[in-house]
């Protein structure tokens, strides 16, 4: 008997997985089919759901500078952001899908985390993006056709124009290795900057570089808000591989501090948001019409102004 029993688990357990499959492939379909056709029908059908939830790494003063501009273009939406970040809410927003709860329409998915997104089935799509918003750049949609870009981060060069004489202005990267600026930079113990700089410069090449910044020996700092604090305050001359987004947001809030910055003639992109569309959300084009707006040019005239917009637009 207690063989039987346990075989019968078995079968039960295989019958619901594969019940479970086919009710998954509905609903995939299911969720597509609900989606528009074209912009305009997006459009259409966004202005009837009327809402749009969103969790995004944004600031406050980020999302309501963005927040205006969709706001002037499409009034009847109503929008919420949630300002959230990191792999713990994003597992929990994960486990909380699979279970049915849904609480965002459109999420900022950590990227360590999005194959298991994908693979969860909890994302709605693919989505033809390009087949969508023909106009928008390639390189703002994932090739899976699950993600898409809202905001972009780009690494300088700032420093104090109070303790750098003109003469000394950083100008490019291998300006951080100028025996120069010894004991008197910063560098961010995340090296964003330079796997930015890996297509363009390669394995062997970013290797010797930071061998050579080691030399140079940089006051370590973890955290770009910390650091542009302390550079402005003189506690250091240069930040070598500035965030361009917190400076721009800490001159917004006061134009006098004492930090300028220096584009070099390569600078690092990588992704600041990446959106996508959650599977089983009452408002998927609502979604689909603020991911559209953003990648807009309407759309990134407020990305702008808080140094978050496309470089490749």
């Amino acid at each position: 008997m207690a063989q039987r029993s346990w075989w019968l688990r078995i079968v039960l357990l295989l019958l619901f997985q594969s019940f479970g499959l086919i009710v998954f492939r509905a609903e995939v379909w299911s969720q597509t089919a609900g989606i528009g056709k074209s912009f305009e029908e997006i459009a259409k059908l966004a202005v009837k759901e009327g809402r749009v939830r969103i969790g995004a790494g944004m600031s406050r003063e980020d999302t309501t500078v963005i927040l205006k501009g969709f706001n002037q273009k499409y009034p009847t939406i109503k929008v919420e952001i949630t300002r959230t970040s990191g792999p713990e809410p994003a597992e929990r927003l994960l486990n909380e899908t699979l279970a049915g709860v849904v609480e965002y329409d459109l999420y900022d998915i950590p990227a360590a985390m999005q194959n298991r997104f994908v693979k969860s089935g909890v994302l709605a799509g693919p989505i033809e993006w390009q087949k969508l918003f023909p106009n928008f750049p390639k390189v703002h949609f994932s090739p899976d056709g699950y993600f898409n870009a809202l905001g972009f981060n780009l690494r300088i060069l700032a420093y104090n124009p109070s303790l750098v004489p003109k003469e000394r202005i950083p100008k490019n990267w291998s300006d951080c290795l100028d025996p120069y600026w010894k004991g008197k930079m910063a560098v961010d113990t995340n090296p964003r900057s330079l796997s930015g700089l890996f297509k363009s410069w390669g394995e062997a090449r970013i290797v010797e570089y930071a061998s050579q910044l080691k030399q140079n020996q940089p006051i370590w700092k973890s955290g770009q808000a910390e650091a542009l604090a302390q550079l402005a305050a003189g506690e250091f001359a240069m930040l070598c591989g500035a965030h361009y987004a917190s400076i721009h947001r800490l001159l917004r809030q006061d134009p006098k501090a004492k930090i300028a910055m220096s584009i070099p003639g390569e600078v690092p992109v990588s992704l600041g948001q990446t959106m996508a569309v959650m599977k089983g959300t009452p408002s998927p084009n609502a979604a689909l019409l603020f991911s559209a707006w953003s990648n807009s040019a309407d759309g990134q005239i407020f990305y702008d102004q808080v140094g978050r917009g496309s470089p490749f637009i």
